[in-house]
């Protein structure tokens, strides 16, 4: 009962009441209670838990958006991983709110979680130090990098890939490229544009900073930030767009339909991610693939390894493999398009 209330958050004549229907307590209290409840796996009248009368420990994972279809393919390797590990699973949700996610960390110390996954690019580098220096809690990174030696990172190199599709389109022809980033200041968004400039360079071109609009990363903030860049005028348009994600790829399209254009014809587009969705865009989306479920399992066993106080699988630091799937939102651009 005493592990029942430290998950619950609240004292043990609470969660007695509850059990005992013994006074009045609100839905909201025995909702909580309940929870508790089945992440312990307590039994009622004998006390008894699983695992010789230990209760599950927890793992927390903390994501920025619930609602990308990226993040749910890390949820999934995590989660499998971890229930063949035997731990419990808190999932946190950011909405790539940096305040929130401070928030959310003080209520991860709340619930003494063992170990924490980090698949936000929000939260800054010297908090996930801190947190880590003060606590020792085991802590791993997907999709970035700190500068310390005892967390370890399972990334993608963000620059060499959209250096890949920024080629993919020189080759096809197109010298007019424009960049649709995430929130500015991203350290994953600085990543993917210095790619671009990196083989725009390497060609004697340069990414017009007109041509380089940062929005906030799903498919409203890709209309938003493609409607933009299709509203300039005294110039001519790009011809292709590398997006930051699929998510914001996809409002692209949509956006360059409503203008109304044409894609690949008059504007080529090339997402981030590999989500499932993109394979069934109009027309099927171009785009770069992370290994998402993998990513997540290879996490959850590189935590439980540290919480065993055994050696990290790959050093500490691992470089997942992106390559670009190419599709039919790709093509040689026209002449004029506009």
């Amino acid at each position: 009962m005493k592990d029942v209330a430290r998950f619950a958050g609240m004292s043990s004549a609470t969660v007695s009441r509850v059990l005992r229907s013994s006074g009045p307590t609100s839905a909201e209290t025995r909702s909580q209670v309940m929870a508790a409840i089945e992440a312990v796996g307590y039994q009622k009248g004998t006390g008894e838990k699983p695992a010789g009368g230990k209760p599950y420990p927890l793992v927390a994972l903390m994501i920025s958006d619930i609602m990308n279809p990226f993040f749910p393919e890390i949820v999934r390797g995590v989660e499998d991983e971890a229930i063949q590990s035997g731990y419990g699973l808190l999932l946190y949700n950011t909405a790539e709110d940096s305040g929130l996610e401070l928030k959310l960390i003080q209520q991860m110390m709340a619930w003494k979680v063992t170990g924490i996954i980090f698949c936000s690019a929000r939260v800054a580098s010297q908090n996930l130090v801190s947190l880590y220096e003060n606590t020792g809690l085991p802590l791993v990174l997907i999709n970035r990098r700190v500068d310390h030696p005892k967390i370890p990172a399972i990334v993608i190199d963000f620059k060499a890939a959209t250096t890949q599709a920024t080629q993919h389109l020189l080759n096809l022809g197109h010298t007019r490229i424009a960049y649709l980033g995430g929130l500015p200041g991203s350290e994953t968004s600085i990543k993917r544009c210095e790619g671009i400039q990196t083989a725009l360079a390497r060609a004697g071109l340069a990414l017009r900073p007109e041509w380089c609009i940062h929005n906030f990363p799903n498919v409203e903030g890709g209309f938003q930030g493609m409607s933009a860049l299709l509203a300039q005028s005294g110039a001519l348009l790009p011809t292709a767009v590398i997006a930051y994600n699929d998510m914001i790829a996809i409002g692209a399209m949509n956006a360059i339909r409503a203008y109304p254009l044409r894609v690949p014809e008059d504007i080529s587009v090339v997402g981030f991610d590999g989500i499932s969705l993109a394979a069934y865009t109009n027309p099927p989306l171009t785009t770069i693939n992370q290994p998402k479920f993998q990513m997540g399992s290879l996490a959850m066993r590189m935590l439980h390894a540290m919480i065993q106080g055994q050696a990290m699988p790959g050093g500490g630091y691992m470089l997942m493999e992106s390559p670009l799937i190419i599709r039919a939102s790709t093509a040689p651009p026209r002449i004029e398009n506009r």
